[in-house]
């Protein structure tokens, strides 16, 4: 009678959705990013994965991206609330499995380089996320294996406001847009997750991958109420430009190289959706004036290159 009457209660959320992602991982963002690969099989043939945290997710339109890029195969497979050590983890795992793989691409925001030293690397188990993604968990059983009351009652009650968060576009993108910009809070990067990014560029220059990073643009709002001196995005830029040395990953400046006004952003880590078709145009010209040649030119680009 209970087990019938658990999944009653679930039956009942599901009809008025307000039910979280399958608990694969216990974070309803994560979760709901492993609900789109499996739905989403065609991402194992992509020539291109995007990964990393948020900042990745909601920041890169590749519908602005040639055709030809486009029928290669693109995903962007970013999360929400990963550290960069969690997103080398994530990362290792997509590159065993997506076989035509040519590029890695991981837009970098300050954020996601504190909290290394507390965030456990290992955030989901490789063997029951395969067996999910393929299809070969149920769903029922799932959801009775790993049942939190405490996340399902948190999205029943804010399921209207993470509705939003949970949809995707066609490549796996996250499209968001906010009335009001909002500041956000200061940033202190570690030292120890400099490290994890270095990891992540050796990996995918053993496998022959190419690893374009970019870094987030600066929301000037931010940096007078947080950086006026400039020092945390000099200390930033000149750490993973010296994590990335060692390797043959192509850094894309967008802290130097992209300013829009504080009305193009939602917060430090966001732009408005409208304003990523740019943001991804200049990603994808400055990583080929680079040298990223798996990239083919944008139409505007033809008479230049």
């Amino acid at each position: 009678m209970s087990v019938a009457l658990f999944y009653a209660g679930l039956g009942i959320l599901r009809a008025m959705d307000r039910l979280p992602p399958p608990p694969v991982s216990g974070t309803w963002c994560i979760d709901r990013r492993f609900a789109w690969l499996r739905e989403n099989p065609n991402w194992k043939n992509a020539g291109l994965i995007a990964v990393g945290s948020s900042a990745t997710l909601r920041n890169l339109d590749f519908g602005v991206i040639p055709r030809e890029a486009q029928q290669r195969g693109v995903a962007n497979a970013a999360p929400c609330f990963l550290t960069v050590n969690q997103t080398r983890y994530l990362t290792e795992f997509l590159v065993q499995r997506a076989s035509k793989l040519e590029t890695i691409m991981m837009v970098l925001a300050p954020r996601d380089f504190q909290g290394c030293s507390r965030n456990p690397t290992a955030f989901f188990d490789p063997d029951l996320v395969d067996r999910f993604i393929d299809g070969k968990v149920n769903e029922a059983w799932l959801r009775f294996r790993n049942f939190s009351l405490k996340d399902v009652f948190f999205h029943a009650i804010y399921a209207d406001e993470r509705r939003p968060e949970l949809r995707y576009d066609e490549f796996g993108s996250g499209p968001l847009t906010t009335a009001v910009p909002n500041t956000g809070h200061p940033f202190a990067p570690e030292p120890s997750c400099y490290p994890e990014l270095t990891r992540l560029a050796a990996l995918l220059d053993s496998k022959g991958i190419q690893f374009i990073a970019v870094t987030f643009p600066v929301m000037q709002g931010w940096a007078e109420r947080y950086d006026q001196s400039g020092a945390t995005q000099a200390r930033f830029k000149s750490a993973v430009e010296s994590a990335l040395a060692p390797t043959k990953a192509i850094l894309v400046d967008g802290m130097a190289g992209w300013h829009v006004p504080d009305s193009a952003f939602m917060d430090p880590v966001h732009l408005q959706w409208p304003e990523t078709a740019a943001f991804t145009r200049f990603i994808w010209k400055e990583a080929r004036r680079q040298g990223a040649d798996d990239l083919p030119p944008i139409k505007s680009d033809l008479a230049v290159y």
